[in-house]
Parts: C-alpha cells; structure tokens; sequence
C-alpha cells in the first residue's frame, strides 16, 4: 500500500507538487480529529489512505487552472468539482481497504446538500468524508496558495464555527477548534440530530450507525515516515496552531 501510494503522489506531483503536500497535511489533522472522536483502526487506517489519494483527480485540472489568480468563471469551477469524481473512477477498480474510494468522492459534500459531486445530505455522507472535509478546509484556509497568501487560523476558525452544523459536521468542528485554539469557548450548536444524541465525542463514533463497516487490511508501516506514528496505538499527531510558511 505504501508503495502505491507514493506511486499516486509521484503521479500527481508532476502536475502540482503543492497538492502532495497538502494531501499529507490534510491526512494529519483529519487522523488526529478521528482519533479523538473514536474512529476503530481499520476506520482510521481507511482515512489515512482517502486523506492521501483525496485530491488525486486533481491530475485531470488544467495546471494554470489549478493556479489561476482571483476568481473562477462558472465553467472553470464546474472544472474543478470533477476532481472528486475523477480520483473515484480511477481507484474504484482498486482494491482498497474499506470505503476509500467512496470517502474520496464525498470529500467535498456537506451537511445541507449544497456540495458536490453528488449533493448528499447529512448521514447520507459518510463521517470519515465529514472528518476529511473539515481537514481540506483547515489546512487549504490556511496555507499560502500559488493564488493568494494564507488567510490564518482565526479567519478558518470563524468558517468552521460559522458554519457549524449547516456545511459541516459539528461534532467534528468541535474537536478542530479545541486542536487549534485550545483556548476558545466552544458555543454549543443545535443540530438536527447529527450529534444531539452524543454525550461524548466516543459516544458520537458510536451513535453514527449509519457508516459501513470497514474491511481489515493491513497497517501501513513505519517504512513509509508520514505514517510512521500509527500502529496499533495511535498515538496524536502533533498538528501546528501557527500559520505554514511554505
């Protein structure tokens, strides 16, 4: 798996060496936030690999559109929203542990039916995508990009508080918040049932039945340094609260 893997990010860093990089941030905070929340090890094995390969279809996106400056026109950004698609033709054929492929191609839904590809709504995503959606948007916020500079975790922090419940998971926001702002008051959000019915974030892991189980492979291993930290036990992956510099 690791070899495949590094194959994929080979592939994808010819078109854009930035992604790569983003990919394994993103597959950081997105395993430390299931971490916290519970996830089983085949689950959180599963999210390791969709954080890797999440925006693999990014190979499909022309580079200058990748990297254009200021704002995309409705055809370019109808562009862009295949690269879910994309990534999922191309690693359904595959065999992967668990649902992959399935999380990779809902990455970018969100609670209230307003993302894409598929406009899924709620439960209807699976919470590993929830997890990975949250992670895509700390990190892309706050990361200087070929088409602006970073807007700073403050900013990112009031979109995923803002926004809390209705684009993405609440439960999931919450633990996002205490890794980067370990300080701030976190002000309890109504749901419509997404967490209401959790006392815990273990207890919310186990509430969403809804998410298919997850197939046994096997652990990736510690020849591969970007997963070395995971094992058997996991242990947190220490995620920076400062703004990244390259």
């Amino acid at each position: 798996m690791e070899a495949f893997i590094q194959v994929m990010e080979s592939m994808v860093a010819v078109k854009d060496p930035y992604t790569v990089t983003h990919q394994r941030e993103v597959t950081r905070i997105a395993c430390t936030i299931a971490q916290e929340l519970g996830l089983s090890e085949d689950r959180l094995r599963g999210l390791c690999i969709a954080g890797a390969l999440h925006d693999l279809g990014k190979i499909a996106i022309p580079s200058g559109l990748l990297a254009k400056s200021g704002q995309l026109n409705s055809i370019e950004f109808a562009l862009l929203k295949t690269h879910p698609q994309v990534a999922y033709d191309i690693l359904k054929p595959i065999k992967l542990p668990g649902n992959v492929a399935k999380i990779i191609l809902q990455h970018h839904e969100r609670l209230n039916g307003s993302g894409y590809p598929q406009g899924l709504t709620g439960h209807a995503i699976f919470l590993e995508a929830r997890i990975l959606g949250v992670a895509d948007v700390i990190e892309a916020m706050c990361s200087h990009r070929p088409y602006r500079a970073s807007l700073g975790m403050m900013v990112t922090l009031e979109e995923l508080n803002r926004h809390k419940g209705v684009l993405y998971d609440p439960a999931v926001v919450e633990i996002g918040l205490q890794l980067f702002a370990p300080t701030q008051s976190v002000t309890p959000v109504e749901t419509s049932g997404l967490a209401a019915s959790a006392g815990t974030h273990r207890q919310y892991s186990t509430f969403l039945s809804d998410a298919a189980p997850v197939q046994p492979g096997r652990l990736l291993s510690e020849d591969y340094p970007w997963f070395k930290n995971w094992g058997v036990e996991y242990a947190s992956i220490p995620t920076p609260r400062v703004e990244r510099s390259h």
